[in-house]
């Protein structure tokens, strides 16, 4: 099973962006691709990216999570959120909001999705943790994930925008039951020379290889992991 993860970085430059997105992810063809940054932004377009991407790619199901209502000195009304592109039919789909802790600007979400792949049901979380640069408030979201999971006897891939430089910092959260992309070294941030996006799978599974895209997608690399 293949899984791609991009941060899409809102509709910043995505006329030239769109093209090497869509050639980058026909080339992979992973089975389910996670956005984060996915923004409703009707003076711009009356489909967030995720939904033009997919007029090309072509996947049969497509789930999006557009809930948070932010400010913007730009557009007048902004929604942003997650979204999800599988091959394979989407059985279930929820999308839970995180605590928001004093001094954080944003409503976080977690997107959950159960997909039938051929009779093998894979769960997921798709992520976008808040940004650490006034608190922690990264680690916080990954634990309140991790716990809402175990309160409900679920391992799924999580996977995304953890916004964390050092995920294996927080191993004493998540190593008992799961493994980490950070088995491979890589960068997905560039413009800041560090590693942001992860995927943590269950311990009854393996990576098989682990890769970043090219610069030209978004200002993250996409993550793209095979698992067994």
């Amino acid at each position: 099973m293949k899984i791609t993860t991009l941060n899409l970085q809102e509709f910043t430059n995505w006329e030239a962006r769109q093209p090497a997105i869509i050639e980058y992810l026909q080339s992979e063809s992973p089975d389910v691709i996670v956005f984060q940054e996915v923004v409703f932004l009707p003076n711009i377009s009356p489909y967030n990216q995720a939904q033009l991407l997919n007029k090309s790619l072509g996947y049969i199901s497509e789930q999006s999570a557009v809930t948070r209502l932010q400010a913007s000195t730009v557009h007048e009304v902004y929604r942003e959120g997650l979204a999800t592109l599988s091959k394979y039919p989407v059985l279930k789909a929820d999308t839970l909001i995180l605590k928001r802790a004093t001094g954080d600007e944003h409503n976080r979400i977690v997107q959950l999705l159960d997909i039938d792949m051929n009779g093998q049901i894979v769960k997921i979380a798709n992520v976008h943790f808040s940004i650490t640069d006034v608190a922690d408030f990264a680690t916080a979201h990954l634990i309140e994930t991790l716990e809402i999971l175990a309160m409900r006897d679920e391992e799924r891939i999580i996977i995304g925008d953890f916004n964390l430089a050092d995920l294996n910092a927080t191993t004493n959260a998540w190593s008992e039951h799961y493994r980490c992309s950070t088995e491979s070294d890589y960068i997905s941030y560039p413009g800041m020379n560090k590693r942001i996006d992860y995927v943590l799978i269950p311990k009854s599974h393996s990576f098989n290889s682990i890769s970043v895209s090219g610069d030209s997608l978004s200002d993250h690399r996409a993550l793209t992991v095979d698992i067994t």
